[in-house]
């Protein structure tokens, strides 16, 4: 792995980690601001979600009610060849329910910052 893809790990570790702290935080911008306008996720249990904007809207009702808590942790992240795509795997897991399973993300590097563009998760429990 060369610099420059050690130097683009190291900024979506850290991106993952300051989103799970928002996430912790019940802050909403601060997680959504890893998003890309166009993101996708399907959940742990298969629900289906498109853009940032729908995604805004459940992590608000979320964190109004019951706010969980969980964490992405990132077992694996490589850049593809052409440095603008990304790929990270690992577990996530919630510290206020007894849900947990693997996840992988699909990272895009926009105007030289890198952004989620798509997530899915699968619950193992």
């Amino acid at each position: 792995m060369d610099q420059q893809q050690k130097e683009a790990v190291e900024n979506i570790r850290q991106s993952r980690e300051n989103s799970n702290k928002a996430i912790r935080e019940h802050n909403v911008s601060g997680v959504a601001q890893y998003w890309l306008e166009d993101m996708i996720v399907i959940s742990g249990e298969g629900g289906q979600y498109v853009g940032k904007k729908a995604l805004v809207e459940v992590f608000t009702e979320m964190f109004a009610a019951d706010p969980p808590v969980f964490e992405r942790i990132p077992a694996e992240i490589k850049i593809g060849d052409s440095g603008i795509l990304a790929w990270e795997t690992g577990t996530w897991n919630y510290k206020t329910a007894k849900f947990r399973g693997n996840y992988s993300a699909m990272w895009r590097k926009v105007k030289g910052v890198w952004l989620t563009q798509s997530e899915l998760f699968v619950s193992l429990d």
